[in-house]
C-alpha cells in the first residue's frame, strides 16, 4: 500500500506530523508528500515498523524510488499541468 498527500498552507503540519506518524503506526509500507508549492517529494519507506525517508527532492531533481514499483519521478513534472 502507497499513501499520498498534497500540502496545501492549511494541512503542512498535520501531513507532515500527525499523518505521518499516524501511516507509520498503522504499517503502511511507503507514504509519499508532494509539495506543490515548492514543488517538491518526500518520500519514506517502513523498515523494522520505522519511516526513513528515502528521497526528498525539488524541482528538476530526480527521485528514484524502488519501494512497492520502481519509479523516476521529477517533481517539476508533477505539478506543471497545474500552473
Amino acid at each position: 500500500m502507497l499513501a499520498v498527500e498534497v500540502l496545501s498552507p492549511s494541512t503542512r503540519h498535520i501531513v507532515l506530523g500527525l499523518k505521518l506518524s499516524r501511516y507509520e503506526a498503522a504499517g503502511t509500507p511507503a507514504y509519499w508528500v508532494i509539495d506543490p508549492d515548492e514543488p517538491a517529494l518526500r518520500a519514506w519507506e517502513l523498515r523494522e515498523r520505522r519511516f526513513v525517508q528515502t528521497a526528498h527532492v525539488s524541482g528538476e531533481e530526480l527521485a528514484q524510488l524502488t519501494q512497492l514499483w520502481a519509479l523516476e519521478i521529477v517533481p517539476n513534472r508533477l505539478v506543471e499541468d497545474l500552473r
